[in-house]
């Protein structure tokens, strides 16, 4: 009985002081907007994050489309803008600064670094979407096209004099 008791009270101890696993190089997702019936798909605009394991933070805000089938596209027909910069984290808040945007988010520019805090699998914050709210992975995104759209973000946030 004292083994058992010693037993769970080291698994408490453990779980104390652990900090929260940061998703990384995983594509995290939030919808700015509830999906709108189109025909057999579904569309919304979404804000798609990636705190990637070099430390370059990524960023879409994009229209997505889901098909009857539940996968999720980005939709290569309509308006995004893409942002590339570096995430630093300290305890469970992780602060990322754009350093580069895609010449329709050039107004991110002037904007603050974006703060997250980890919760579970997730992150919350606000990433200029629709507010403060959870970017959680997503797994029914098929989108190979993702790496050529955050090469779009070219113009320097701030070039150098």
């Amino acid at each position: 009985m004292k083994k058992l008791l010693l037993l769970a009270l080291a698994l408490v101890l453990s779980g104390c002081g652990s900090r929260p696993e940061l998703p990384v190089n995983t594509m995290l997702w939030r919808l700015d907007r509830e999906w709108a019936q189109a025909g057999q798909v579904r569309t919304a605009t979404a804000t798609i994050l990636s705190f990637r394991s070099s430390g370059e933070f990524v960023e879409l805000h994009t229209w997505v489309v889901e098909r009857p089938d539940s996968t999720v596209y980005i939709a290569s027909d309509r308006p995004r803008v893409a942002a590339a910069g570096r995430w630093t984290r300290e305890d469970d808040v992780v602060t990322a600064t754009r350093a580069r945007v895609s010449p329709a988010g050039r107004s991110f520019c002037s904007e603050p670094p974006l703060t997250f805090r980890i919760t579970a699998t997730s992150v919350t914050g606000n990433a200029g979407g629709a507010g403060e709210g959870a970017y959680s992975p997503v797994t029914r995104l098929v989108a190979p096209e993702f790496e050529s759209y955050i090469k779009e973000a070219k113009y320097e946030c701030n070039p150098a004099p």
